[in-house]
Protein backbone atom coordinates (compact mmCIF):
# COMPACT_ATOMS: atom_id res chain seq x y z
CA UNK A 1 0.00 0.00 0.00
CA UNK A 2 3.06 2.35 0.82
CA UNK A 3 4.39 1.54 -3.02
CA UNK A 4 0.60 2.14 -4.69
CA UNK A 5 0.01 5.69 -2.45
CA UNK A 6 3.97 6.73 -4.03
CA UNK A 7 3.07 5.58 -7.25
CA UNK A 8 -0.66 8.22 -6.87
CA UNK A 9 1.79 11.21 -5.53
CA UNK A 10 4.39 10.42 -8.00
CA UNK A 11 2.10 10.88 -10.81
CA UNK A 12 0.22 13.48 -9.50
CA UNK A 13 -3.47 11.58 -9.27
CA UNK A 14 -6.34 11.98 -6.75
CA UNK A 15 -9.05 10.60 -5.87
CA UNK A 16 -12.62 12.14 -6.43
CA UNK A 17 -15.47 12.57 -3.81
CA UNK A 18 -17.79 9.93 -3.99
CA UNK A 19 -21.70 10.18 -3.72
CA UNK A 20 -23.82 8.28 -2.47
CA UNK A 21 -21.44 6.93 0.46
CA UNK A 22 -17.89 6.37 1.67
CA UNK A 23 -17.15 2.44 1.05
CA UNK A 24 -18.00 0.53 -2.19
CA UNK A 25 -17.28 -2.63 -0.17
CA UNK A 26 -18.66 -4.58 2.61
CA UNK A 27 -17.63 -8.64 3.96
CA UNK A 28 -21.39 -8.88 4.51
CA UNK A 29 -20.25 -11.07 7.68
CA UNK A 30 -20.69 -10.36 11.35
CA UNK A 31 -19.20 -8.53 12.47
CA UNK A 32 -19.36 -6.12 9.38
CA UNK A 33 -16.68 -4.89 7.70
CA UNK A 34 -16.24 -1.74 5.50
CA UNK A 35 -13.92 -0.26 2.86
CA UNK A 36 -13.07 1.87 0.04
CA UNK A 37 -11.75 -0.59 -2.49
CA UNK A 38 -12.56 0.82 -5.93
CA UNK A 39 -12.17 4.02 -7.06
CA UNK A 40 -11.19 5.92 -10.26
CA UNK A 41 -7.62 8.29 -10.20
CA UNK A 42 -7.34 11.44 -12.18
CA UNK A 43 -4.99 13.53 -13.25
CA UNK A 44 -5.48 17.19 -12.66
CA UNK A 45 -4.89 18.02 -16.18
CA UNK A 46 -7.70 15.92 -17.21
CA UNK A 47 -10.25 16.98 -14.23
CA UNK A 48 -9.47 21.13 -15.48
CA UNK A 49 -10.92 20.08 -18.50
CA UNK A 50 -13.94 17.80 -16.84
CA UNK A 51 -14.02 19.75 -13.99
CA UNK A 52 -18.08 18.78 -13.36
CA UNK A 53 -17.38 14.78 -12.72
CA UNK A 54 -18.27 12.85 -9.92
CA UNK A 55 -18.37 9.25 -9.24
CA UNK A 56 -21.57 7.91 -8.04
CA UNK A 57 -22.70 4.70 -6.46
CA UNK A 58 -25.47 2.23 -7.41
CA UNK A 59 -27.64 -0.62 -6.08
CA UNK A 60 -25.80 -3.60 -4.79
CA UNK A 61 -27.83 -6.68 -5.97
CA UNK A 62 -25.46 -9.30 -5.77
CA UNK A 63 -22.12 -8.49 -5.29
CA UNK A 64 -20.02 -7.76 -2.40
CA UNK A 65 -18.25 -4.77 -4.34
CA UNK A 66 -20.80 -1.39 -4.82
CA UNK A 67 -20.90 -0.74 -8.48
CA UNK A 68 -20.43 2.95 -9.13
CA UNK A 69 -20.48 5.37 -12.35
CA UNK A 70 -18.31 8.11 -13.59
CA UNK A 71 -21.02 11.11 -14.32
CA UNK A 72 -19.40 13.59 -16.15
CA UNK A 73 -22.97 15.33 -16.71
CA UNK A 74 -24.73 15.55 -13.34
CA UNK A 75 -23.87 18.89 -12.88
CA UNK A 76 -25.46 21.70 -14.66
CA UNK A 77 -24.99 25.59 -14.88
CA UNK A 78 -27.39 27.97 -12.69
CA UNK A 79 -27.69 31.15 -13.32
CA UNK A 80 -25.56 32.44 -10.74
CA UNK A 81 -26.48 35.90 -8.57
CA UNK A 82 -24.48 39.22 -8.96
CA UNK A 83 -20.92 39.12 -7.41
CA UNK A 84 -18.36 42.03 -7.47
CA UNK A 85 -15.40 40.62 -9.32
CA UNK A 86 -12.10 41.52 -8.07
CA UNK A 87 -10.85 41.41 -11.33
CA UNK A 88 -12.78 44.64 -12.82
CA UNK A 89 -10.80 46.43 -10.53
CA UNK A 90 -7.69 45.74 -12.60
CA UNK A 91 -9.12 47.41 -16.12
CA UNK A 92 -8.50 50.49 -17.16
CA UNK A 93 -11.05 53.27 -16.52
CA UNK A 94 -13.35 51.17 -14.55
CA UNK A 95 -14.18 53.64 -11.77
CA UNK A 96 -14.81 56.57 -14.07
CA UNK A 97 -17.09 54.24 -15.99
CA UNK A 98 -19.03 52.89 -12.76
CA UNK A 99 -19.44 56.89 -12.12
CA UNK A 100 -20.78 57.29 -15.61
CA UNK A 101 -23.37 55.19 -15.47
CA UNK A 102 -24.51 55.96 -12.03
CA UNK A 103 -24.60 59.61 -12.82
CA UNK A 104 -26.67 58.96 -15.98
CA UNK A 105 -29.82 57.12 -14.22
CA UNK A 106 -32.34 59.49 -13.97
CA UNK A 107 -34.41 57.69 -11.52
CA UNK A 108 -37.57 59.57 -10.01
CA UNK A 109 -38.66 58.79 -6.43
CA UNK A 110 -38.13 58.66 -2.61
CA UNK A 111 -34.23 58.44 -2.15
CA UNK A 112 -34.52 54.69 -1.13
CA UNK A 113 -36.47 54.21 -4.24
CA UNK A 114 -34.39 56.05 -6.17
CA UNK A 115 -30.95 53.69 -4.70
CA UNK A 116 -32.53 50.39 -4.87
CA UNK A 117 -33.52 51.17 -8.81
CA UNK A 118 -29.58 52.70 -9.66
CA UNK A 119 -28.23 49.44 -8.17
CA UNK A 120 -30.56 47.34 -10.75
CA UNK A 121 -29.37 49.51 -13.64
CA UNK A 122 -25.88 49.13 -12.52
CA UNK A 123 -25.87 45.38 -12.20
CA UNK A 124 -27.28 45.06 -15.32
CA UNK A 125 -24.84 47.26 -17.13
CA UNK A 126 -21.84 45.44 -15.14
CA UNK A 127 -23.54 42.17 -16.26
CA UNK A 128 -23.43 43.30 -20.15
CA UNK A 129 -20.06 45.25 -19.71
CA UNK A 130 -18.16 41.48 -17.83
CA UNK A 131 -20.14 39.66 -20.63
CA UNK A 132 -18.38 41.96 -23.25
CA UNK A 133 -14.83 42.29 -21.91
CA UNK A 134 -14.29 39.33 -19.67
CA UNK A 135 -16.31 36.56 -21.10
CA UNK A 136 -13.72 35.16 -23.23
CA UNK A 137 -10.87 36.02 -20.86
CA UNK A 138 -9.17 32.20 -21.24
CA UNK A 139 -9.56 32.15 -25.37
CA UNK A 140 -7.76 35.86 -24.92
CA UNK A 141 -5.29 34.63 -23.08
CA UNK A 142 -4.75 31.72 -25.58
CA UNK A 143 -5.09 33.81 -28.65
CA UNK A 144 -2.06 36.17 -27.44
CA UNK A 145 0.12 33.56 -26.26
CA UNK A 146 -0.61 31.64 -29.92
CA UNK A 147 -0.01 35.37 -31.39
CA UNK A 148 3.36 35.73 -29.47
CA UNK A 149 4.60 31.92 -30.48
CA UNK A 150 3.88 32.78 -34.11
CA UNK A 151 6.38 35.81 -33.42
CA UNK A 152 8.60 33.69 -31.81
CA UNK A 153 8.80 31.21 -35.02
CA UNK A 154 9.44 33.62 -37.20
CA UNK A 155 12.62 35.16 -35.45
CA UNK A 156 14.14 31.98 -35.40
CA UNK A 157 14.18 31.66 -39.22
CA UNK A 158 15.42 34.97 -39.58
CA UNK A 159 16.12 38.81 -38.75
CA UNK A 160 12.38 40.04 -37.67
CA UNK A 161 10.82 43.47 -38.23
CA UNK A 162 11.03 46.13 -36.28
CA UNK A 163 7.35 46.56 -36.12
CA UNK A 164 6.73 42.51 -34.90
CA UNK A 165 9.17 43.90 -32.65
CA UNK A 166 6.67 45.95 -30.76
CA UNK A 167 3.96 43.68 -31.25
CA UNK A 168 5.20 41.10 -29.57
CA UNK A 169 5.99 43.35 -26.19
CA UNK A 170 2.26 44.71 -26.99
CA UNK A 171 1.01 40.72 -26.73
CA UNK A 172 3.38 40.40 -23.57
CA UNK A 173 2.08 43.04 -21.53
CA UNK A 174 -1.50 42.09 -22.63
CA UNK A 175 -0.66 38.61 -21.40
CA UNK A 176 0.68 39.70 -17.80
CA UNK A 177 -2.36 41.69 -17.94
CA UNK A 178 -4.99 38.90 -18.62
CA UNK A 179 -2.88 36.68 -16.17
CA UNK A 180 -3.10 38.94 -13.15
CA UNK A 181 -7.01 38.88 -14.12
CA UNK A 182 -7.38 35.24 -14.46
CA UNK A 183 -5.48 34.63 -10.93
CA UNK A 184 -7.59 37.08 -9.22
CA UNK A 185 -10.63 35.80 -10.39
CA UNK A 186 -9.83 32.08 -9.48
CA UNK A 187 -8.57 33.57 -6.39
CA UNK A 188 -11.75 34.98 -5.56
CA UNK A 189 -13.87 31.91 -6.22
CA UNK A 190 -11.95 29.76 -4.45
CA UNK A 191 -12.25 31.88 -1.43
CA UNK A 192 -8.57 30.63 -0.50
CA UNK A 193 -8.29 34.60 1.38
CA UNK A 194 -6.29 32.82 3.88
CA UNK A 195 -3.66 32.70 0.93
CA UNK A 196 -1.57 35.73 -0.14
CA UNK A 197 -2.33 37.98 -2.64
CA UNK A 198 0.68 37.58 -4.18
CA UNK A 199 -0.35 33.85 -4.64
CA UNK A 200 0.02 32.96 -8.28
CA UNK A 201 -1.08 29.25 -8.45
CA UNK A 202 -4.14 29.70 -10.17
CA UNK A 203 -4.07 26.04 -10.62
CA UNK A 204 -4.44 25.28 -7.03
CA UNK A 205 -7.55 28.05 -7.04
CA UNK A 206 -8.99 26.35 -9.94
CA UNK A 207 -9.10 22.66 -8.00
CA UNK A 208 -10.67 24.19 -4.85
CA UNK A 209 -13.95 25.72 -7.28
CA UNK A 210 -13.93 22.64 -8.94
CA UNK A 211 -14.33 21.10 -5.36
CA UNK A 212 -16.69 23.30 -3.77
CA UNK A 213 -19.11 22.91 -7.26
CA UNK A 214 -18.90 18.94 -6.01
CA UNK A 215 -19.47 19.60 -2.57
CA UNK A 216 -22.67 21.67 -3.39
CA UNK A 217 -24.36 18.72 -6.41
CA UNK A 218 -27.02 17.19 -4.99
CA UNK A 219 -26.62 13.33 -7.40
CA UNK A 220 -30.11 12.28 -5.73
CA UNK A 221 -32.29 12.90 -3.00
CA UNK A 222 -34.83 10.46 -1.06
CA UNK A 223 -38.55 11.65 -0.19
CA UNK A 224 -40.44 9.50 1.27
CA UNK A 225 -38.40 6.37 0.39
CA UNK A 226 -38.43 7.15 -2.93
CA UNK A 227 -35.37 8.11 -4.51
CA UNK A 228 -35.10 10.87 -7.55
CA UNK A 229 -31.69 11.31 -9.33
CA UNK A 230 -32.81 13.20 -12.36
CA UNK A 231 -32.52 16.98 -11.77
CA UNK A 232 -36.11 18.39 -12.95
CA UNK A 233 -37.10 15.40 -10.36
CA UNK A 234 -35.02 16.57 -7.50
CA UNK A 235 -36.19 20.00 -7.89
CA UNK A 236 -39.94 18.64 -7.73
CA UNK A 237 -39.11 16.55 -4.78
CA UNK A 238 -37.43 19.11 -2.67
CA UNK A 239 -40.66 21.80 -3.61
CA UNK A 240 -43.07 19.19 -2.76
CA UNK A 241 -41.73 17.54 0.40
CA UNK A 242 -41.41 21.46 1.79
CA UNK A 243 -44.71 21.66 0.50
CA UNK A 244 -46.54 19.38 2.46
CA UNK A 245 -44.43 20.31 5.26
CA UNK A 246 -45.68 23.57 5.50
CA UNK A 247 -49.04 23.10 4.81
CA UNK A 248 -51.86 22.34 7.33
CA UNK A 249 -54.18 19.23 6.02
CA UNK A 250 -56.60 19.58 9.19
CA UNK A 251 -58.19 22.86 10.24
CA UNK A 252 -57.06 22.59 13.81
CA UNK A 253 -57.11 26.24 14.85
CA UNK A 254 -60.28 27.15 16.89
CA UNK A 255 -63.15 29.24 15.75
CA UNK A 256 -64.03 32.15 17.32
CA UNK A 257 -67.60 32.40 16.40
CA UNK A 258 -69.99 32.01 18.56
CA UNK A 259 -67.62 33.12 21.36
CA UNK A 260 -68.91 35.83 23.97
CA UNK A 261 -66.31 38.78 25.04
CA UNK A 262 -66.24 41.36 27.01
CA UNK A 263 -66.88 44.84 25.26
CA UNK A 264 -66.86 48.85 26.34
CA UNK A 265 -69.63 51.07 25.67
CA UNK A 266 -69.90 53.49 23.06
CA UNK A 267 -69.70 56.39 25.46
CA UNK A 268 -66.27 54.55 27.34
CA UNK A 269 -65.37 54.12 23.38
CA UNK A 270 -65.76 57.91 22.96
CA UNK A 271 -63.73 59.00 25.89
CA UNK A 272 -60.56 56.61 25.05
CA UNK A 273 -60.76 58.97 22.14
CA UNK A 274 -61.12 62.36 23.20
CA UNK A 275 -57.76 64.69 23.45
CA UNK A 276 -55.88 65.26 26.44
CA UNK A 277 -56.33 67.98 29.13
CA UNK A 278 -54.40 70.35 30.83
CA UNK A 279 -55.59 69.91 34.34
CA UNK A 280 -54.35 71.59 37.62
CA UNK A 281 -53.35 70.15 40.52
CA UNK A 282 -53.54 72.21 44.08
CA UNK A 283 -51.21 70.73 46.72
CA UNK A 284 -52.04 70.58 50.35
Amino acid sequence: MESFSDFIDGAGLFDLPLVGGPFTWSNERTPLTFSRLDRFLVSSNWEEKFSDVVQDTLARPISDHVPFVLDCGGLRSRRSPFGFENMWLQAVGFLERVQSWWVGYGVVGTPSHSLACKFCLLNNDLKVWNNEDFDYLVWRKNHVFSEIAEIDRMEGQGSLAESLKLRRVECQAKFAEIAVMEKISWRQKSRALWLKEGNNNTKFFHHLVNAHRRGNHIGRIQVDRVTFYKEEEICKGIVDFYSRLFTESVGWRPLLAGLHFDSISSEESSILEEPFLKMKFCLR
